[in-house]
């Protein structure tokens, strides 16, 4: 059986944009979302990748890591937990499964020294068969 699956990042780059502008949190608000830092850098950033993880049968266990930086540490802690939540909150079977914390929000310091926290998910999505 060969099988065609989601591509995760996408679909989270899509699921997190339009859950977080319907928020009424200020550290919501006007956030980038994608899989790389704009150019030029903004305020507030989620940036999701996939870092791994394997298929098995009609699944794919995909790790996904989000980086989330904001203008200050306290917004970046509180836009690092919604982004948690929003995500933890997807599995409805199209094409996400099951939803999996494997660690994060840890704060990162990287060179920019914007407040950055850094999480790890592993997103279970089921595959369609192809013909």
């Amino acid at each position: 059986m060969t099988m065609l699956f989601p591509d995760v990042e996408a679909w989270a780059v899509t699921h997190l944009e339009t859950a977080l502008a319907a928020r009424p949190e200020s550290y919501a608000s006007n956030v980038h979302v994608g899989t790389a830092v704009p150019e030029p850098r903004v305020d507030r950033m989620v940036v999701v990748r996939r870092d791994g993880g394997g298929q098995t049968g009609i699944f794919d266990n995909a790790r996904l890591s989000w980086r989330v930086w904001a203008g200050t540490e306290a917004d970046a802690s509180d836009l690092a937990r919604l982004v948690g939540a929003l995500l933890w909150a997807a599995p409805d079977g199209n094409p996400v499964v099951r939803v999996t914390h494997e660690s994060g929000p840890s704060r990162v310091i990287d060179d920019s020294r914007q407040p950055q926290r850094l999480a790890l998910t592993t997103i279970r999505t089921r595959g369609e068969q192809l013909s």
